[in-house]
């Protein structure tokens, strides 16, 4: 599984994977995972959703790991059946990041960041 982060998005990004106390979550927004009583959507729609947390903070849940140029994102090992191969996130020309497949299409239309650190 490949994960490419465009130079736009890269640019977005950077900031998180630079703060070596940080840990990037791509999180399938499923209720399952680091603080799922926080911020939970109730939609049918699937949507990923990229989650800041510290460091030590727990989010077991996260077992896997995919690289990116940026640095590793963690991700919850079954989620990974919503996900595509050939993956990238990129930034559309409203300033909303997108996350899309080489086969899927438009995995999530609006990627949100949420910034768990205290």
């Amino acid at each position: 599984m490949e994960l490419t982060i465009t130079a736009s998005a890269q640019d977005r990004l950077a900031k998180y994977f630079d703060d070596s106390n940080a840990v990037v979550l791509l999180d399938f927004d499923d209720g399952v995972g680091y603080r799922p009583e926080e911020a939970i959507s109730c939609t049918l729609n699937q949507e990923f959703r990229l989650l800041i947390v510290n460091k030590d903070s727990d989010y077991h849940e996260y077992n896997a790991k995919i690289q990116t140029e940026l640095g590793p994102m963690y991700y919850k090992a079954y989620s990974k059946t919503f996900m595509d191969e050939k993956m990238k996130i990129d930034v559309k020309p409203n300033g909303q990041l997108t996350m899309t497949g080489i086969y899927r299409g438009e995995l999530t239309p609006a990627l949100n960041v949420i910034d768990l650190r205290k």
